[in-house]
């Protein structure tokens, strides 16, 4: 297994559309990283400049200690696997994962052991004589895997290898494909557009939108601190509420308004925050995640944010309440093509906007209900209108953000 690095490469086509700007990635020996992001942000032509199924226009990448810009797709020991999973119709499982070690003239003994090895690790073994036209679609992308594995490449790529499963599958082929790469331990490059399988799958995630890397950074710091509003949007399912907001001094403390909502801030949550002074006197926007917003609070202090509840989804384990309330939802474009996810934080009205709150499963809140929700204070996020950066904890470093 080799690490693969993107070098400040670039893919421009005809006509001058960037496809990836100034990519610079490391994926370690071993290492899974995921890159995820909304259509047509470039995650699927980086992966097939690694594969070399498009040309770079600038930069470099190396795959272990070569640079492999101008080496044929054959040449550069990868394996990849698709959306689709291009089996041979007419072999069976067995023919189908030898086929590409025969067109190596592996010797026949060692092609044995590795198809039977293969086989175990995916729970093929019973199928081997089977055709594709007899398994069903998780047994089908489980052979198209156990084909680019049985050829020990120095690094997998897989380009939304799950796209064509059913949802139930996905869950479980998800846990499968980590599983895999657990126990065989190869660099292994995988695109997907959804932020779920990004988040489960990945020691590390990159987000990029409009061909630009946004961050890079394992899943829960991803969550936990996002390094600007794009990344704060994307990552998180539902996504989070994002206000406009202005900062303002009280009674020697911080408050966030917009519209009718006030969130005080305790001393100690200003003081983690120093940066949020320069931000006196002007707007920002104000990041709370659903599960921050809760009917009761631990704390007596807590801010409430009071609105009308217009929908309450029962999950199970939980309630997904949709919230209206007398403030200014955030207003930026780049938002709103994240995802379908993303359409309660348009404004209804001028001042107001739709919150989400993750609720008891048992909740007696229903649609009409007037609710006070509690805010957690210590879990909200704050953005420079500007730059759409974030404005980060003091003595907690952010993974570098482009916006």
């Amino acid at each position: 297994m080799a690490a693969i690095r993107f070098t400040h490469v670039i893919k421009e086509y005809a006509g001058g559309t960037l496809a990836v700007d100034d990519l610079n990635l490391e994926v370690a020996e071993g290492e899974f990283v995921v890159l995820v992001g909304p259509s047509g942000c470039g995650k699927t032509t980086a992966l097939r400049m690694v594969a070399g199924l498009e040309e770079i226009t600038d930069g470099e990448i190396r795959i272990g200690d070569r640079v492999v810009n101008d080496l044929a797709p054959r040449d550069r020991d990868i394996a990849m696997v698709f959306q689709n999973y291009a089996l041979y119709p007419h072999k069976t499982v067995y023919e189908n994962l030898v086929f590409g070690l025969r067109m190596r003239k592996v010797p026949k003994s060692e092609q044995r052991r590795r198809v039977e090895e293969i086989a175990r690790i995916l729970g093929l073994e019973e199928m081997l004589e089977r055709r594709p036209a007899q398994l069903s679609g998780g047994q089908r992308q489980r052979v198209a895997m156990g084909r680019a594995i049985v050829r020990e490449p120095q690094a997998f790529l897989m380009d939304e290898p799950l796209s064509n499963l059913d949802a139930k599958l996905r869950v479980q082929m998800r846990a499968e494909i980590a599983r895999i790469q657990q126990t065989l331990r190869v660099t292994t490059l995988y695109v997907t557009h959804d932020q779920v399988e990004a988040m489960t799958m990945g020691h590390r995630v990159a987000v990029m939108r409009s061909g630009v890397l946004q961050q890079v950074d394992t899943p829960q710091r991803l969550y936990d601190l996002p390094g600007n509003l794009f990344v704060a949007s994307f990552v998180g399912s539902p996504a989070m509420n994002l206000l406009d907001v202005a900062l303002e001094r009280e009674g020697g403390g911080l408050v966030c308004r917009s519209g009718g909502v006030e969130i005080e801030l305790p001393v100690d949550i200003a003081a983690r925050r120093p940066q949020l002074e320069q931000y006196v006197g002007r707007r920002l926007a104000l990041g709370i995640r659903p599960e921050a917003l809760s009917e009761s609070s631990t704390d007596p202090d807590a801010p409430r944010i009071r609105g009308r509840a217009l929908l309450v989804e029962a999950l199970g384990a939980e309630s997904l309440a949709h919230v209206e309330v007398n403030a200014m939802a955030l207003d930026r474009p780049e938002l709103v093509d994240v995802s379908a996810a993303q359409a309660h934080l348009l404004p209804v009205g001028d001042r107001t906007a739709t919150l989400l709150a993750r609720l008891e499963h048992d909740t007696g809140v229903k649609p009409g209900h007037v609710v006070d929700l509690a805010a957690d204070v210590r879990r909200l996020h704050f953005f420079d209108l500007d730059t759409g950066s974030a404005i980060p904890v003091a003595g907690v470093p952010v993974t570098a953000a482009v916006v």
